[in-house]
């Protein structure tokens, strides 16, 4: 009797199927545990968390994930994190299935070193980079200047955060990329992004990305970069951390800390 065999490519579905849902597990995971932690400082609203600045709140970091905030907040005293939950939406991926994400995905399983992506659920991404902004205005709505407003993501989060700081009509104090990418790069015409404002090249920008990040890839962190200087972007700080894969580890929150004390010093 024939074994039957699994073609390479259902190999490769059923793997990349099983790294979203620990993925989705595992920031689930730490989220909770790092809202126990910092519980007496948290306030919950909808579907946004903030933790209380220590002292006087004078900036705010948006930032669409959570691990940081325990390690990173008690020397960012001065800032107030802003930590939305994507919202529960079907993934045509993974056959429809809701999941928390920021816009819909077509395709997981992806070959060695891919092009960046020539097609992507636009409508979804501006409806979430709406909602960004709408969390800019609440900030300087309680009085946050512009300028002392970060925004921050990892992954999906990443994608989102960069659209939504190229097309704020705000002079933001920066954005801050994890383990994530430029969508809709192949839509920049003239060297401008179809979602660029007319200052967004001046915004500093933080770019941390794992080398051997297999879900985003890292060649994919090196094309945005190159898109944000061909963009006119000259304050883009770039870190690869030979070993990572696509999560947040301890020995990046240096950087990461160093460079948001820079954009967002108390005042």
């Amino acid at each position: 009797m024939t074994r039957a065999t699994t073609s390479p490519a259902v190999k490769w579905a059923a793997i990349a199927t099983g790294s979203l849902f620990l993925l989705v597990w595992l920031h689930a995971r730490s989220r909770a545990a790092a809202e126990e932690k910092i519980a007496a400082h948290t306030s919950q609203k909808d579907d946004v968390t903030e933790v209380l600045g220590i002292g006087r709140h004078s900036a705010s970091v948006i930032f669409l994930q959570m691990p940081l905030v325990e390690a990173i907040r008690p020397k960012l005293w001065q800032a107030s994190w802003i930590m939305p939950t994507a919202p529960q939406i079907p993934i045509t991926a993974i056959d429809n299935m809701m999941v928390s994400a920021w816009f819909d995905m077509v395709e997981l399983v992806l070959p060695a070193n891919p092009p960046m992506p020539k097609h992507e659920q636009e409508e979804d991404m501006r409806k979430s980079v709406t909602y960004v902004h709408e969390l800019v205005e609440g900030e300087i709505a309680k009085g946050v200047d512009p300028d002392r407003i970060v925004l921050a993501g990892f992954s999906q989060g990443c994608a989102i955060t960069l659209l939504a700081a190229l097309s704020s009509p705000h002079k933001l104090g920066g954005v801050m990329c994890l383990s994530g990418w430029l969508p809709m790069a192949y839509k920049i015409k003239h060297k401008k992004h179809p979602m660029q404002s007319e200052r967004a090249h001046e915004l500093p920008v933080f770019w941390g990305h794992g080398t051997l990040d297999n879900t985003i890839q890292y060649n994919w962190a090196e094309e945005s970069v190159a898109h944000l200087a061909d963009m006119g972007f000259r304050d883009v700080e770039f870190h690869g951390y030979p070993g990572l894969t696509h999560w947040i580890e301890p020995f990046e929150y240096p950087d990461i800390l160093k460079w948001l004390q820079k954009r967002i010093p108390p005042i």
